[in-house]
């Protein structure tokens, strides 16, 4: 069993050389590359994450169905984060891979090989001043007013194997309202295998919808309150602890 000590929840346990790496200030959300790069990008990582979900980490996955009850209507699905390859390509596998997106820190761009196109695979970088942060609202918002689907990680920071649900970054579920599109939320939990890495035990929640007879604030508040406890629920399932995080 491995020790990790943090400060908030916010600290970063998993980063690379390029955490600085800075979005230009005219940065577009457009559609990255030519169609056929996008294509190319997105079956190759549905290829990668059904080896990966079936073969490499053997996952269960637990009501994969409700996805399907969104036809082909948009919606978000907000996810916990603890898994940094799993929780890129779990998506891939449970969804459609050609309307997906990620919401993504821009240090993922600067990342070698990989960086340069996994804009051609759904990821959207989140923006870093207010300037951009209206062009990259109505981005997300007509994606899912067109059918697409977006994945959002609402603790923002991987903590690998945590089992616990971290706090929520509230601005996260402007997107269901604003859209007026159903949420669901997926929660990786663990199980323990002796002598081996837990296996993952997926659980899949929802729809939740907008309450419009609210607020626009209020609906966020209530979907936020709603999925965290659902999400919180979940997570309790766990019944190992393979990384344990201390506050100090």
């Amino acid at each position: 069993m491995r020790t990790r000590v943090y400060r908030s929840f916010h600290d970063d346990f998993v980063t690379s050389r390029h955490q600085d790496w800075q979005l230009p200030t005219n940065y577009e959300w457009r559609p990255a590359g030519k169609s056929w790069q996008r294509r190319l990008v997105r079956a190759t990582a549905k290829t990668i994450s059904y080896f990966y979900c079936r073969w490499g980490r053997a996952i269960t996955f637990k009501n994969a169905w409700r996805l399907k009850a969104a036809g082909q209507q948009g919606f978000v699905l907000y996810g916990n984060h603890t898994q940094p390859t799993g929780d890129v390509l779990i998506p891939y596998y449970l969804g459609n891979h050609h309307t997906v997106n990620f919401l993504a820190s821009p240090a993922n761009l600067g990342i070698p090989v990989i960086g340069p196109v996994i804009d051609r695979g759904g990821a959207l970088p989140t923006p870093q001043t207010l300037h951009q942060l209206g062009r990259f609202n109505r981005a997300v918002v007509a994606k899912l007013k067109a059918g697409d689907w977006v994945m959002i990680y609402p603790e923002e920071h991987v903590w690998p194997y945590y089992t616990g649900i971290r706090s929520f970054n509230p601005g996260a579920f402007h997107f269901p309202v604003a859209a007026q599109v159903p949420a669901y939320c997926v929660t990786v939990t663990y199980r323990k295998r002796w002598h081996r890495r837990p296996r993952l035990v997926v659980y899949l929640d929802g729809p939740f919808l907008p309450d419009t007879s609210l607020s626009p604030k209020q609906q966020q508040r209530v979907l936020q309150q709603r999925i965290q406890a659902q999400m919180a629920k979940r997570a309790a399932t766990s019944d190992v602890q393979y990384v344990t995080y201390e506050e100090g």
